[in-house]
């Protein structure tokens, strides 16, 4: 998936595609052991959209908690 569509998931749903990306990396990864692999750069691409998708939750949180402590310290 392309950033802008990973930024127009929601919370829930990013965390529902990690875990998905998640499990694909391990069957990548066992699959490799079996037979020859068949694309081995696929376990890399999974793996960086995993990351993707944690920059984008870390973001929104921060996010979150500048507006909460910007809410608190006004007037």
């Amino acid at each position: 998936m392309k950033l802008d569509q990973l930024r127009q998931l929601s919370d829930a749903e990013l965390l529902e595609r990690e875990k998905e990306l998640f499990q694909l990396v391990h069957k990548s990864r066992f699959e490799s052991y079996d037979e020859e692999a068949k694309n081995p750069g696929l376990a890399r691409n999974y793996k960086r959209e995993i990351a993707r998708i944690k920059t984008i939750l870390r973001e929104k949180q921060l996010g979150a908690q500048q507006q909460s402590q910007v809410g608190s310290t006004g007037q």
